[in-house]
């Protein structure tokens, strides 16, 4: 999904909108989202992995809002802010989005593992987030997301 937004608000209305099409959320799904983001900021700065790789961010609910398990990448035309996981006072411009949908008790840690591995250990890293379609992005993570 590539979306044009001016903040994560906006971001997360689109992408609930999509979702609950899909049957994949419940209706309580966009009010979770943007409370949890708040309370428990998910921005990343990737800078730590490489110079020219952008700020991600990780938003999540809670199961009982989710009724499909997976993950929604999502990447952003604009940098928005988000704030970063680690230093919630600080803020970072973030250009993408792995917005985590876990129907199950302790699938989100598996997710967010998996995440943490792509976007540390895969050597095209920079080459992904160069990508411009919704297919080239699917067909990348498809052959590239779950290395064992």
């Amino acid at each position: 999904m590539i979306i044009d937004v001016l903040d994560k608000n906006e971001a997360f209305n689109k992408i609930y909108k999509h979702l609950l099409k899909n049957d994949s959320v419940t209706k309580d799904f966009i009010q979770m989202i943007k409370e949890r983001e708040k309370n428990y900021p998910t921005g990343m700065d990737l800078s730590v992995i490489g110079k020219d790789i952008p700020n991600i961010a990780i938003p999540h609910t809670e199961p009982y809002c989710v009724k499909k398990t997976g993950i929604v990448a999502v990447k952003l035309k604009r940098k928005i802010k988000f704030n970063n996981m680690i230093d919630p006072d600080k803020e970072l411009f973030v250009k993408f989005l792995f917005v985590i949908l876990n129907s199950g008790d302790g699938e989100q840690t598996d997710i967010l593992a998996h995440i943490m591995d792509f976007v540390t250990k895969d050597s095209n890293i920079k080459d992904f987030f160069n990508i411009n379609t919704t297919e080239e992005i699917y067909n990348y993570l498809k052959k590239n997301f779950y290395k064992e």
